[in-house]
């Protein structure tokens, strides 16, 4: 992981909020000072404290002109949303163990009115606001004064912000820095260490991926994708003699390097006939008490989630509630998707084969458990004392996004 710190402004990085601060800053020139500007003339009060941008004017900073400018944006929140992806990104980074930090130019009043009616606050450990700190963006001092309260390495620390006020405020307390693209103004003419269009690119740049170093596997999985796409749609039977070499070749390229029986492998791994598609594997999460229910593998004695493959006959819904019964011995409504990940992008060891895994928050309704062929017990667990789990099948990441789910009511879905 590049970074285990990561540092948001608000206005222009995780708020769309341009329209209404500009709106209410034009309105409050006009009414309480008689000074008429256009709305493009505006766009340097972005990203400061208002004291500053009325400093700009020439503008004496007074407390019932600061008051009216806040009354007048309340008048246009309608017009503030959250950027697009924004939701997504932040759960994920949560879950994925970093720490999230916010530093802004808003006061405590304004970020109390202005940004926790979107449900997000609870994500960030640390928030740095303009009455937190003398000095203000572009000094670095509220970035020195986030290092200090989370304890944080410069180094392990990246800030995300629209302005160039962001970039300095970084670059002041030797932080890297991102420049978000998506809410940025004269973006060309700005300096940060990397550049952003979407905030989907933060996951790409921030959450780095353990590499396999299986690119056999990958070959022999392409070798079986096309000799099974061959076998389904090839008429003649001199290319069919030829697919279904091409996918025995792909057998005993992972026979040799995974040391598993050729026979096995086939059974595994060429089984199946018509075009390729993942395999579909529901978990279910259902808490009590705030904690997670588990059940222990018989066979293997580790922990999961319960689920399993979804059978021909069931949907998402559906298989979610059996094989909780089957596995744990309760009745549960499936209510929420959390996610869809694609299993080989966050579980090990790597499979031959695509899984899509959904992960599905539950209600209890009733039930009760009893040891089966597939489960041996059954136990409740908060996230500080998770048992050693089937990483396989759901690691610790997976089970604190299913943990962040559940406290949050709205979550969105994520997914690959």
């Amino acid at each position: 992981m590049r970074y285990s710190h990561v540092v948001f402004d608000i206005d222009g990085t995780l708020i769309n909020s341009e329209k209404a601060v500009l709106k209410s800053f034009q309105e409050t020139l006009i009414t309480e000072v008689g000074i008429e500007k256009e709305l493009d003339e505006l766009k340097f009060a972005l990203g400061i404290p208002g004291k500053d941008a009325l400093k700009i004017l020439n503008i004496e900073s007074r407390e019932d002109i600061l008051e009216k400018w806040d009354n007048n944006y309340n008048k246009y929140l309608n017009e503030v949303t959250l950027f697009d992806g924004i939701r997504q990104v932040i759960q994920e980074l949560k879950s994925n163990n970093i720490n999230l930090g916010i530093i802004t130019s808003k006061t405590r009043k304004e970020y109390e009115g202005d940004f926790i009616r979107f449900g997000l606050d609870s994500y960030f450990d640390v928030v740095i606001r303009a009455d937190d700190t003398i000095k203000h963006k572009p000094d670095g001092e509220p970035m020195e004064k986030y290092l200090e309260l989370a304890d944080a390495r410069r180094e392990d620390t990246v800030y995300i912000g629209d302005s160039i006020y962001d970039m300095q405020c970084a670059k002041n307390a030797g932080v890297d820095s991102i420049l978000a693209l998506w809410g940025a103004n004269d973006a060309d003419k700005l300096t940060a260490t990397y550049k952003l269009s979407n905030p989907k690119e933060i996951l790409d740049l921030l959450i780095v991926k353990k590499e396999s170093n299986m690119k056999w596997l990958d070959w022999a999985v392409e070798l079986q994708q096309l000799a099974q796409i061959g076998l389904t749609y090839s008429k003649d039977p001199y290319d069919l003699e030829r697919f279904e070499r091409i996918r025995e070749i792909s057998a005993e390229i992972v026979s040799a390097q995974s040391e598993l029986n050729i026979e096995k492998v086939k059974d595994l791994f060429c089984n199946e006939t018509g075009f390729q598609t993942p395999k579909l594997d529901t978990r279910a999460a259902i808490f009590k008490e705030n904690k997670i229910l588990l059940v222990r593998e018989t066979e293997s004695g580790k922990w999961s989630l319960p689920g399993g493959w979804v059978d021909v006959n069931q949907s998402i819904y559906s298989n979610t509630a059996k094989e909780v019964k089957e596995e744990a011995g309760l009745d549960v409504i499936p209510d929420r998707i959390i996610a869809v990940q694609d299993r080989n992008k966050h579980n090990t060891p790597r499979y031959a084969y695509g899984i899509c895994k959904v992960f599905v928050l539950c209600n209890l309704v009733g039930g009760e458990f009893k040891p089966n062929i597939e489960t041996s017990e059954s136990r409740y667990f908060a996230l500080d004392e998770l048992p050693k789990l089937a990483e396989e099948k759901n690691n610790e990441e997976q089970i604190k996004m299913c943990f962040l789910a559940a406290e949050d009511e709205n979550w969105q879905t994520i997914f690959d």
